[in-house]
């Protein structure tokens, strides 16, 4: 299966900030736990909603990412020496030297990754009490009419929603910048009191 990849566009507020060192004024709290750049809250929050009409609880297990984070979970996933057991590695570039991937799924080289900007999330489906893999079956098998992944190619993009690796079906990254998509004002509109 081919994600679909859109432009990303980073919103002005961003612009001079440093990756993983985003102002707190620019960060918005998100459920169950977390942190997300606030245009970016606002659609995962809407996209939950929307899932939970269908019986998915969806939840996620990374969000934004201060640079001290990004520089633990690189360093306890890359080496600086290749792993001899493996034929092909991953390979990063950070200061200067070559890393490679020893253990787990592959991690942006610190300070570049768009979860350093709080517009990336990797998405999970809370089954049974546990978070399990966006790919997994429902947790409401009689009431959700596809898998979170399905849910996710069907509704997150018109929320401002893209992939960004072919290999991670579960990371998304809000691409809209500046421009709230329809499906946001539609939705918002829907749920004023009247």
């Amino acid at each position: 299966m081919k994600y679909p990849v859109a432009k990303f566009v980073l919103p002005k507020d961003l612009k001079g900030v440093v990756n993983g060192r985003v102002p707190s004024k620019l960060l918005r709290n998100i459920a169950p736990s977390g942190r997300m750049h606030h245009l970016a809250a606002t659609s995962w929050s809407i996209l939950q909603e929307l899932g939970a009409q269908e019986g998915l609880d969806l939840v996620h297990v990374g969000d934004y990412r201060p640079f001290e984070q990004q520089l633990s979970l690189f360093q306890s996933r890359m080496k600086p020496f290749p792993d001899v057991k493996k034929s092909t590695q991953v390979v990063r570039t950070f200061n200067g030297e070559k890393w490679y991937l020893h253990n787990g799924a592959p991690v942006a080289t610190p300070g570049t990754s768009n979860h350093g900007w709080g517009l990336a999330i990797d998405a999970a489906l809370k089954l049974k009490g546990k978070k399990g893999g966006v790919v997994s079956i429902t947790t409401k098998p009689k009431v959700a009419r596809r898998t979170g992944l399905q849910f996710l190619l069907d509704v997150a993009p018109s929320l401002g929603w893209s992939w960004e690796l072919q290999s991670e079906p579960w990371h998304i990254r809000y691409v809209a910048g500046d421009k709230v998509p329809q499906a946001i004002l539609d939705f918002e509109a829907k749920s004023k009191p009247a």
